[in-house]
Order: structure tokens, then C-alpha cells, then sequence
């Protein structure tokens, strides 16, 4: 079963295509994004299977978000969408990685066509993971005894790179784990997803530079590895029911 966002600054667009996303059967969650700004948050947050993405939004378009998501998850399958058969669009969409693309207005058959084959791909990918995960767990055995070293392991890695936007590839790396056996080990041993586990972290060290500096909420948030202060606001007011502002004038 796979999860698909779908980002599109319309909203009909949107509904459209979560319309003819649900007949799939081998589809189990739909997340919608409004714009490139919300696809790249709502990306660290679900981290779903499949993009399917606009190339005209506000701010932050379709071809930068693209890029920026791609950069922090390399393998990631993206879709692309357009209404012009653009060959400057299509050739910018391959070079940054781009699964495939399609021209509107969307054809049903065509869509399920791209989604199926990209589904078949990863299905095949966690076939071959197979092996690899059944090498992770001698791995595993070997090197860390038990589950609690990996989260010990990864937490104390966190403490001491606060200030960059951490990767799930490169925490599993450290384990020597492949990132679909660590993110599941992870999840089994803290009750929580890797990104869940790391802003909670930084949100902590934030609640304590916050009381005890004077440092701009802009500065805290990129000491913290967050490169957009907005979403650094909207993770600190998830977690604690405040602003960073809010928390600093108690």
C-alpha cells in the first residue's frame, strides 16, 4: 500500500486528481499540499511514497520544490505536471530527477498508468531490500546488540548536529542499516517516526536557547538546522501549544 501526495495551488485540480487517486486499490493515503512550501514541509513530515506535483505555484514552484525535495530525499518518485508540452520543462524536470511527467488537462488512464508503473518500480526496489534487510539484521546482531544502541546511537548523533536539517538516509547510515529497516526498528523502539523524534529534540534546545539567550527567533531556528523559519514557528507551536514568541514571554 502506498502513500501519494498530491500538491496543486488549485483547489479543483486537487480534488480531481484525489478523485481518480482513490480507485487505486494499492493506494492507502491521499496528503494535499496547496503549494511548493507545503509539499516540501508535509514531505519531512509523512514522507509519502509518491509526489505528484504542479509546476506553476506560488512562491516556492514546482520545478524548485522539486529540486529541494530531491536534494533531501535522492530517491524519492516525483511527478510533474504542466499545462505546456515544453521541452525547456520536461528537460529540467529529467535532469533534476523527476520521475515523469504529465501535460494537462489530465487523463484518467494516463495517470494510473504513470502511478502504476512507478509502484511496480518500488515494489520491485523493496523486493531486492529483502536481502538487504535480512544482511541489516545480521548487522544488527553484530554490531548493536539490541534496538535501544541504534536510538542511543542516532540520538546522540542528533545532539551533535543540531544545527543541520537531518536526512533519514544519513541517520540509517550510521547504523550501517538500510533506511526502510532503520525507520521501522526506530519507530518500534520510541513510538515515534525519525522526524517526529528530531523536532522534538531541536524544540527542546530551542525552549532553552529561548529562555536563556537573546538571540532572533531567526537565528534560533538556523541554529537549529531549520532554513525556513515559518515552518521552525509552526513545529515549535505543534509540539508545545505556543509560538517561539509566546514561549519566550511566559
Amino acid at each position: 500500500m502506498f502513500s501519494i501526495m498530491v500538491a496543486d495551488d488549485e483547489q479543483l485540480e486537487r480534488r480531481v486528481l484525489t478523485s481518480i487517486l482513490k480507485k487505486n486499490v494499492r493506494v492507502k493515503e491521499i496528503i494535499e499540499a496547496k503549494n511548493g512550501k507545503e509539499a516540501l514541509e508535509l514531505n519531512r513530515e509523512f514522507n509519502p511514497d509518491i509526489i505528484i506535483m504542479d509546476i506553476k505555484m506560488p512562491g516556492i514552484n514546482g520545478i524548485k520544490a522539486l529540486e529541494l525535495i530531491k536534494n533531501e530525499n535522492p530517491n524519492k518518485e516525483i511527478i510533474m505536471l504542466t499545462a505546456y508540452d515544453d521541452f525547456e520543462f520536461i528537460h529540467k524536470v529529467l535532469v533534476l530527477g523527476g520521475s515523469d511527467y504529465i501535460i494537462k488537462p489530465i487523463k484518467p488512464d494516463k495517470l494510473m498508468e504513470i502511478v502504476d508503473n512507478i509502484m511496480d518500480k518500488i515494489e520491485n526496489k523493496n523486493i531486492e531490500l529483502g536481502v538487504k534487510n535480512h544482511s541489516d539484521e545480521k548487522t544488527l546482531d553484530r554490531n548493536l546488540t539490541n534496538e535501544e544502541k541504534i536510538v542511543d546511537k542516532v540520538s546522540k548523533y542528533i545532539d551533535d548536529n543540531m544545527d543541520k536539517m537531518l536526512k533519514l538516509e544519513e541517520l540509517a547510515s550510521i547504523c550501517n542499516l538500510s533506511p526502510g529497516y532503520f525507520s521501522r526498528v526506530f519507530k518500534k523502539e520510541t513510538g515515534k517516526t525519525v522526524i517526529t523524534y528530531i523536532n522534538e529534540k531541536k524544540v527542546e534546545r530551542a525552549k532553552k536557547l529561548l529562555k536563556e539567550s537573546k538571540d532572533p527567533i531567526i537565528n534560533i531556528s538556523l541554529d537549529l538546522g531549520f532554513d525556513d523559519c515559518g515552518y521552525f514557528i509552526r513545529v515549535f507551536k505543534k509540539i508545545t501549544g505556543l509560538t517561539p514568541k509566546a514561549f519566550r514571554e511566559e
